[in-house]
């Protein structure tokens, strides 16, 4: 439970605020849009900075868009209507921010091109542990624009960021692919990514009808050549899902199953792109013990690694990797803990084959597994928080960086 809630409605409001908790020694949590599977956008006794008033989005030109930490995606996507254009990487889910998502990694259907959201990024307004608002980039306070993205909040608030665009198709369509036999599936995935036919890939395995569906989506002007789109795929079913001219919309999940009153046990993994095999064969999870889809999710991303340049996110070194995800929806708290126990275990195998855990939400490490995934690279981390949040007031899930107030 926090001990107060601020809403600030600006970068200076959100000075003000960190300024205060450094001089009083209080803990600031920074909450976007809620949508942390490991609660680390709360505080216990400390502020819970709620940034959905910093909202604002304004198009550049020139293949840019200005936005505020606190907007979600899908403003952004409002904001660019018309325009032809839209953000390089979009994630499924319409309610998370743009400073969340930069904090974390952010990834979506275009990421087998593109990479991962921060990657996209020419530079940020941050404001650090110190109340200080500073401007970053790969060029201007390197350390700072290295730290922040992927950095859990841990180094600083991103109040406003400038993102890369893409161009974007008038239409997008949309089909759903079914396989039964999984190496069917894992030939053609590796194709598609390998050729870029589709502009959109996703993935999701069903246990319940011991299946996978891929859905994968091209965007056009005027006409699709449907015959080049389906050619020397290995599928058992096949349908066109829809056709619409809302592209920036199309490939985002509803938020129904996201509600408060719901339990979400969830992980997410980056893995490497030679282990889908692997991954596929495992009987991961019993049928009995999960509700059926959509109330459950076992997702597959293939994500290109070339753009991804944050060197605090930690991921498979190879060209492309797999982002891979189990989550499910349910009602009641003892089933959600259980699974969320079974979810650990998983871990420790996917991490065995060289996988690392997406830290979007609570992942249980102690001091070794923190060593383990960040490797070198965590002096460097402490190194920043010692500049960047001095007196330590910033949270970020369960990683300390070796103290707090």
């Amino acid at each position: 439970m926090p001990g107060a809630v601020a809403t600030p409605e600006s970068a200076e409001d959100v000075s003000s605020v960190i300024r205060w908790a450094a001089r009083e020694s209080v803990r600031v949590a920074i909450r976007g849009g809620g949508h942390s599977q490991g609660g680390q956008c709360l505080t216990d006794g400390g502020v819970a900075l709620d940034t959905r008033r910093l909202n604002q989005v304004r198009p550049l030109g020139q293949g840019l868009v200005r936005a505020q930490g606190g907007a979600t995606w899908i403003k952004v996507v409002a904001a660019l209507s018309g325009t032809g254009h839209l953000p390089r990487v979009l994630t499924d889910a319409t309610e998370v921010t743009v400073g969340g998502t930069l904090s974390s990694a952010g990834l979506g259907t275009t990421s087998h091109r593109y990479g991962l959201q921060i990657g996209q990024v020419e530079q940020l307004e941050v404001v650090v542990g110190t109340g200080e608002r500073v401007r970053c980039s790969r060029d201007t306070n390197a350390d700072l624009f290295n730290a922040v993205r992927g950095g859990q909040g841990h180094f600083g608030v991103i109040t406003e960021a400038w993102i890369r665009l893409r161009k974007a198709g008038r239409r997008h369509r949309q089909y759903e692919f079914r396989y039964r036999d999984f190496e069917r599936f894992a030939s053609d995935l590796k194709e598609l990514v390998k050729e870029g036919r589709f502009d959109h890939l996703r993935a999701e395995m069903r246990a319940h009808d011991r299946q996978i569906v891929l859905r994968a989506a091209a965007e056009y002007d005027d006409d699709l050549d449907h015959g080049k789109m389906l050619s020397g795929l290995g599928y058992d079913s096949m349908a066109i899902v829809w056709d619409t001219a809302d592209v920036g919309h199309a490939g985002m999940f509803p938020t129904w199953g996201f509600r408060p009153t719901h339990y979400h046990p969830w992980r997410d993994w980056f893995l490497p792109w030679e282990t889908l095999h692997t991954v596929l064969a495992q009987p991961w999870l019993d049928p009995v013990e999960i509700p059926r889809a959509p109330r459950s999710w076992t997702g597959i991303y293939p994500i290109a690694t070339n753009s991804v340049d944050a060197p605090f996110f930690m991921h498979p070194k190879e060209e492309h990797m797999i982002s891979y995800s189990i989550l499910a929806v349910l009602d009641d708290v003892e089933k959600a803990n259980a699974l969320a126990a079974r979810l650990r275990d998983i871990t420790k195998f996917l991490v065995a084959i060289g996988g690392k855990s997406y830290l979007s939400g609570g992942v249980g490490y102690g001091h070794r597994q923190w060593q383990e995934h960040y490797g070198e690279i965590l002096e460097t981390g402490i190194g920043w928080k010692q500049v960047f949040d001095p007196h330590r007031i910033l949270e970020g899930g369960s990683m300390t960086f070796g103290g707090s107030p």
